[in-house]
């Protein structure tokens, strides 16, 4: 299906054309930017991949078609099309069985993670933009599958169905993410993507944030965050949708009464991701800027 100018139409099923796809360097480090980060606009998928943005598209394109010989390596997921201004701005892509076969083939360990789409974008974009703006300003940065190649990591934590779930004297605590930053010294962290669909405090809400909190503080007593994964701390950053929001938050664990990890409980907000969500730009604040910590101090994660 094509326009008038024979151009393929956006909201159609994949329109193969052409021969083989020649999958480039440039290609292999958009797909582990998806594997490792989730679903992904084309404008972040850039930063990834050196040259030109309009030829980057060009192919992008090619990749989600497909050809005659080639099944499509991604694939732009419906939900995005739910926004009010979802048929207006930047495409999200993600992965098809294809791409994941390629990064199998160089030995990736594969991300499955069955959040909602708009969590799980919101939490791509969140860790992304971490991610490259780190890496401009000179560090390391590390996702869960490298600190799990580690040779501090525990072999029984690589053998587990999801690393991610950290054992506490309760339930787990399964964060969003676990990554690492370094320059000089190491600093890890855990993300929580908070959409304000979960409760802060509630004895019956299975999600209430205020249980993560509770778990989050055993964790740091007991530094199990070490037994678990071989890091030698742990900062949770906690990413929400607007001001009145965090200060809930904070006000919630100012009743904890645990002003030993404060500093320790790092929170931000990022606009754009309630109903009528919007594509952000690349949110280089998120570690350029500081976060509020949880005694109400100014914290910079690099």
């Amino acid at each position: 299906m094509l326009d008038a100018l024979g151009r393929r139409l956006r909201f159609a099923p994949p329109q193969p054309k052409g021969d083989f796809i020649r999958i480039s360097d440039r290609d292999i480090g958009c797909f582990e930017a998806i594997n490792r980060h989730g679903p992904l606009p084309v404008h972040y998928l850039h930063q990834y991949a050196n040259g030109s943005l309009v030829t980057l598209k060009r192919k992008v394109s090619r990749l989600t078609h497909g050809t005659t010989y080639d099944a499509p390596y991604l694939y732009r997921p419906e939900q995005q099309w739910a926004s009010i201004d979802g048929k207006f701005q930047a495409n999200i892509y993600d992965l098809s069985p294809r791409a994941l076969a390629v990064l199998a083939e160089r030995g990736a360990r594969l991300t499955s993670r069955t959040d909602p789409f708009l969590h799980r974008f919101m939490g791509a974009t969140v860790n992304a933009s971490i991610d490259i703006a780190a890496t401009r300003g000179g560090y390391v940065y590390a996702d869960l599958a490298r600190l799990l190649t580690h040779e501090k990591c525990p072999d029984a934590t690589r053998k587990v169905p999801n690393p991610l779930a950290i054992p506490t004297s309760g339930k787990s605590v399964v964060p969003d993410a676990i990554f690492g930053l370094q320059k000089e010294r190491p600093s890890f962290f855990a993300v929580e993507i908070d959409r304000r669909t979960e409760s802060i405090c509630s004895d019956t809400a299975k999600t209430a944030f205020g249980r993560k909190l509770y778990g989050y503080l055993d964790i740091l007593e007991n530094r199990t965050y070490r037994a678990h994964l071989g890091i030698p701390n742990l900062t949770v950053l906690t990413v929400t949708t607007n001001a009145l929001h965090l200060q809930s938050m904070l006000n919630f664990y100012h009743s904890l009464n645990a002003p030993k990890y404060a500093r320790h409980f790092l929170f931000k907000t990022v606009s754009g991701f309630t109903a009528n969500w919007r594509v952000p730009p690349v949110m280089l604040d998120l570690f350029n800027e500081p976060w509020i910590a949880a005694d109400g101090s100014q914290v910079q994660i690099g």
